[in-house]
């Protein structure tokens, strides 16, 4: 049969035309055939926490993990994947070996772990313990201890109180629970799902935090260090034998590093205090072999998009993303490889899908989250307007919304509408399809301290996915056991699914989500 060129180019047109034009119902079952019978979520969190996990800022680790990851979003055919740099003194820290022992009165093997951006101990060394329990009045400490600490392990902190494990590790939000954040009416009473809730100054809160709060005990941390101890000894009350290494934000290139500092588990820490309260001097035997480097190429964000078909709507954006560093005691799994996971598989999704959104879909892979925002706070300033200042850029009328997850993986149970009134029904109907999954819970309330914050502040559409707690708050953030075991393979496959039927809708929207008013 002869074909014409004429018939050629119709047939284009026409094929061109149905991939542009299906009904939403056929756009979200080829999205859910994708996410649910063909997912790849959990390879994804598989490489990012057994292969390149951890994550710490600063590292060669973390960009060892951002190259995988932008090779891995390239091979699915995504149009743009690049890398922004955040941050040019943030520093590298990685262990290299580390040993923790009591060896008298008897020998006891001390459940530890190194706080990050502490300094190495030159070798193994050797030191009677001393306990300093409350170290707030420097001056009085001065006073106390000055001549006294030199070749001395200082336990620092009070004892956790007896836990007997009487309440449940991991759990879900009860129905009582989601109801009662849903029936909210204002964005700041206390949260009844658990995360912190308030109307949150982003700037002047990041400044209290990070660096009033996190680095508070800096000039402890000199005085010792000035008197000669050896090393330092703390804990957190995570039962049972948990490690919590997380407290020294001491990364960047100025900042004092502290001598050897060691996070133990509740009950090596209560034994010791137990022993010193008896007038008994434990001895302490401990090395770390660590090192601190700067090496600012390592500190990116992973950017990638899938661009818009619609010539009119293709400049303005939906925005999904998560934190991509983690803490370094273990891999990164739950905090925040659940969520990177679940986002490069969002992008994944779509494009083997093949949807045309008529928006841009971009992902964002943030780092330095743990350090106070650094990645999205260099976003924003570099592409809206610099944080303190209220001339803001053009672009950033041009995100529609922007989605993130970091909070575990636990299953989406919902949305933080972050006060937005006006999305409300909006996302009620995007999510109807899957209430059977009991994922389309909405509250009005806020909730802080993640990446959505900066998105917020800057006045564009920004929300935290709601999610099951199971057992983060409990056993695995910034501890020894955030590992893949911990990570539900349904409840990753439902997040990743439900979310790219979210943001493909957004996408196709004649209008932007609106604004906070």
């Amino acid at each position: 049969m002869k074909i014409t060129s004429k018939t050629l180019i119709a047939t284009f047109l026409f094929i061109g035309y149905v991939a542009t034009s299906q009904t939403l119902p056929q756009a979200l079952s080829k999205i859910n055939t994708e996410g649910f019978q063909k997912s790849q979520v959990m390879s994804l969190i598989s490489d990012l926490s057994d292969v390149y996990g951890p994550r710490l800022t600063g590292t060669n680790q973390y960009y060892t993990a951002a190259e995988w990851a932008k090779k891995t979003i390239e091979s699915w055919g995504v149009d743009k994947v690049y890398f922004e740099n955040y941050c040019d003194d943030c520093m590298g820290w990685e262990v290299k070996s580390f040993n923790v022992e009591m060896t008298e009165p008897a020998y006891m093997k001390i459940q530890a772990y190194p706080y990050a951006w502490t300094e190495s101990s030159n070798g193994v060394q050797i030191g009677d313990m001393i306990w300093i329990e409350n170290w707030s009045n420097l001056e009085q400490i001065k006073k106390q201890w000055h001549g006294k600490l030199n070749g001395k392990t200082i336990l620092i902190g009070s004892a956790p109180e007896q836990n007997m494990l009487f309440n449940a590790l991991a759990t879900r939000f009860t129905e009582n629970q989601i109801e009662t954040a849903e029936k909210s009416i204002l964005p700041v009473p206390n949260n009844p799902l658990g995360s912190s809730a308030g109307d949150l100054n982003l700037i002047e809160d990041l400044e209290v935090v990070f660096e009033t709060f996190m680095r508070k005990d800096d000039a402890f941390f000199a005085f010792l260090k000035a008197e000669g101890a050896l090393s330092i000894l703390g804990t957190t009350p995570f039962f049972p034998g948990v490690i919590h290494p997380s407290g020294t934000y001491n990364f960047r290139e100025s900042h004092e590093k502290p001598v050897p500092y060691f996070a133990i588990s509740p009950e090596s820490f209560g034994k010791l205090k137990r022993l010193n309260a008896r007038g008994i001097t434990p001895k302490i035997k401990f090395h770390l072999d660590s090192e601190l480097y700067l090496n600012p190429k390592n500190n990116v964000n992973i950017i990638a998009e899938i661009t818009g078909s619609d010539l009119k709507l293709k400049d303005e954006v939906v925005m999904i993303g998560a934190h991509f560093d983690s803490w370094h005691p273990a891999s990164g799994a739950t905090d925040n490889g659940a969520g990177s996971a679940v986002m490069m598989e969002v992008m994944r999704i779509i494009k083997a899908s093949g949807l045309k959104p008529k928006r841009t879909i971009r992902i964002a892979l943030w780092g330095g989250e743990e350090q106070g925002y650094l990645g999205s706070m260099s976003y924003a300033e570099n592409h809206y307007g610099k944080a303190k200042e209220t001339t803001r850029k053009k672009e950033v009328e041009k995100i529609s919304a922007y989605l993130n997850m970091d909070n575990g993986a636990g299953q989406m149970r919902g949305i933080y509408l972050q006060g937005n009134e006006a999305v409300r029904p909006i996302f009620e109907n995007m999510l109807e399809t899957y209430s059977y999954l009991d994922v389309n819970n909405l509250t009005i309330q806020n909730t802080n301290f993640t990446d959505h914050d900066v998105f917020d502040y800057y006045k564009i559409p920004g929300f935290q996915i709601i999610q099951d707690p199971l057992n983060y708050s409990t056993v695995t953030h910034h501890t020894n056991l955030d590992a893949l075991e911990y990570v539900p393979e349904r409840d990753m496959m439902i997040n990743a699914t439900v979310i790219a039927a979210l943001v493909y809708q957004i996408a196709q929207r004649d209008l932007r989500l609106p604004r906070e008013e």
